[in-house]
């Protein structure tokens, strides 16, 4: 595996740094603004104006060397919606995803998402023990927002 190209089930292994890593050296797509409409719908635009630009932007995703890497990322970041069709990631529409996160894969996103935040968790006590300082209190919040309270 190399960061240009990734297979589908490479990209189900990763972890998410790998995933990102690739995403941002390889994608097709990357930081261009002209495909910024394409990839997210304009809500002002026709139902048949979103189809076209649907059908482009999976045509695009669908050479992508790092598609899986994508789509693997949505995935696991909960992108897409059931009750909506708004986006295309991984060559993927929402609803596609939303359905593959929420019915047909929910148990293997789940351990992986878990498997992140470990890794995260564990990135984060070997720099603060690097860095030479220690938990008071025997709880390590890997988010800001300390959603994600995780026994030390």
């Amino acid at each position: 595996m190399t960061l240009s190209r990734i297979s589908p089930e490479a990209a189900r292994l990763a972890r998410r740094p790998v995933l990102q890593a690739a995403v941002t050296a390889g994608a097709r797509c990357g930081d261009r603004e002209q495909y910024r409409d394409l990839l997210d719908r304009n809500r002002s635009a026709p139902p048949a104006i979103w189809a076209a630009q649907q059908a482009a932007a999976q045509k695009l995703c669908a050479a992508c060397p790092v598609r899986p890497a994508c789509e693997e990322l949505a995935l696991r970041d909960g992108t897409g919606d059931r009750a909506s069709d708004d986006l295309v990631r991984g060559g993927r529409r929402g609803q596609e995803l939303a359905i593959d996160r929420e019915i047909r894969q929910p148990g293997r996103l789940a351990a992986a998402v878990a498997a992140d935040w470990q890794q995260l968790l564990e990135l984060s006590v070997a720099a603060r023990d690097a860095a030479g300082t220690a938990s008071t209190d025997g709880v390590a919040c890997v988010r800001d927002d300390h959603s994600m309270p995780v026994a030390a």
